[in-house]
């Protein structure tokens, strides 16, 4: 009897579990994959055309397949890319990597039949031991994986909110034409300081933007660049022991101390921790994450989201040329008049400074409480008890593997209470291959 398995989301998560059970299939297997944007193996995040865009993460680390590691550098070498594992490439040709990884894979399995639905999946439900999907037409399947990626941000607090509709506030930064519009505005202001932050600076750069360019984010932390420094650091964490979250940040400050002395890259420290994240968090009390959560999530996102230097240094040459200023103040109030909007934050100086811009661009990250998804699929998912939003509210509750209810799965940033570190491509790879031996050889 043939298995079928419903995939919904066709960026990088979903892309993954399709490729591991093309790769791991031995008996007759359909796969119903959704994406109602289309954008099948390269979702938002890699079907950016600005070649400015560069990914995070050298290439030596971006392979689609954890046991292959240099599959993403015989890719780049074949097809005469001049680059090597310590450059961070145009994200535009990794998401040309996937997609044709995709296409030579896609008819080699015998086993796998594999259907692509440009459609928006409205409901599922369970009954018996089947699943139920609803979208243009109606689905049944054996197994399903919430492969959905990450959301767009939340609004920023405001006392009006009727700035949310005007036709230059851009809740998602990078659609249709937004960098275009914003062009020819003489000032824009950026909520938020992250690596999306970044992004928008260098696009609008790339188009020789000649207006302002204002950043406000609570704490004003800026990224991080990556550098050129890949001395690795002695692993001092046992991955047998478990810690207090004061445990582990007594020994991470002993490290930076450490590197310090020695003159060495402090970032080597965090890069020496990052295989011990998940484990670390999980076994973590509840009151152990959230204390994290409030006094050092920021922190250990500057350290651990870096950037690449060459991006880094955009961000600093305009603001040696005072076209990038950087606030570090929390927004109260944002009204649209007729000149653009006026914006009301408080620093430690006054609670009542004003700040006038033409755009606002929301960098301020996705949203992960999924009680706030404005998802008809994630509110009906929720509301019908067949997913649960995590504690901490940031993605659903789920094993450490992903499953959610027999024959049920999520991956990726939904799994980031679970497991902290769940929405880069190291971590999303060996995720997929989990759960695809999981739903084929259980």
């Amino acid at each position: 009897m043939m298995q079928t398995l419903a995939v919904i989301g066709g960026g990088v998560s979903g892309t993954f579990v399709v490729l591991n059970c093309l790769k791991q299939a031995h008996t007759a297997l359909e796969i119903i994959w959704f994406d109602g944007a289309g954008l099948f193996c390269k979702g938002l995040a890699y079907s950016t055309e600005e070649e400015v865009h560069l990914l995070n993460v050298r290439a030596s680390n971006m392979s689609v397949f954890a046991d292959e590691p240099a599959h993403f550098l015989n890719w780049l070498q074949a097809n005469n890319h001049p680059f090597t594992g310590n450059h961070f490439v145009p994200r535009k040709l990794y998401g040309a990597y996937v997609l044709d990884t995709f296409h030579q894979m896609k008819d080699k399995n015998p086993f796998v039949k594999i259907i692509q639905k440009t459609e928006e999946v409205i409901a599922v439900s369970f009954q018996e031991n089947h699943y139920t999907l609803s979208a243009k037409e109606t689905y049944t399947v054996n197994t399903v994986v919430l492969a959905v990626g990450n959301f767009l941000p939340a609004h920023p607090r405001s006392a009006a909110d009727a700035f949310t509709k005007s036709k230059n506030y851009f809740q998602n930064a990078f659609a249709g034409e937004a960098m275009s519009k914003i062009c020819t505005l003489e000032s824009v202001t950026i909520f938020g300081a992250g690596l999306t932050m970044i992004d928008v600076v260098l696009a609008l750069k790339h188009r020789n933007y000649k207006g302002h360019i204002t950043i406000i984010s609570p704490h004003g932390y800026l990224p991080q660049p990556h550098h050129s420094n890949l001395q690795a650091t002695e692993s001092f964490i046992d991955p047998k022991a478990s810690y207090t979250l004061m445990e582990v940040f007594r020994l991470v400050n002993r490290q930076l101390k450490k590197a310090k002395r020695e003159n060495a890259n402090p970032h080597n420290v965090i890069d020496a921790l990052r295989p011990y994240i998940q484990t670390l968090w999980l076994n973590f009390s509840i009151e152990d994450k959230q204390q994290f959560l409030r006094h050092l999530r920021h922190k250990w996102g500057v350290a651990r989201h870096r950037a690449p230097l060459e991006s880094i240094n955009v961000i600093n040459e305009l603001m040696l040329n005072s076209q990038l200023t950087v606030l570090k103040g929390r927004i109260s109030n944002i009204e649209e008049g007729a000149d653009g909007f006026e914006i009301v934050y408080a620093d430690r100086t006054s609670k009542s400074n004003t700040l006038s811009t033409r755009a606002i661009v929301n960098c301020t990250g996705p949203e992960s409480d999924f009680h706030k998804i404005e998802s008809g699929l994630i509110k009906h998912l929720i509301s019908s008890g067949l997913i649960e939003g995590h504690e901490l509210h940031y993605g659903i509750k789920a094993s450490k593997t992903g499953q959610i209810a027999k024959n049920l799965f999520t991956i990726g940033p939904p799994l980031k209470g679970v497991l902290w570190e769940s929405t880069a491509v190291p971590e999303i790879r060996v995720q997929a291959a989990e759960i695809t031996a999981k739903i084929i050889f259980d």
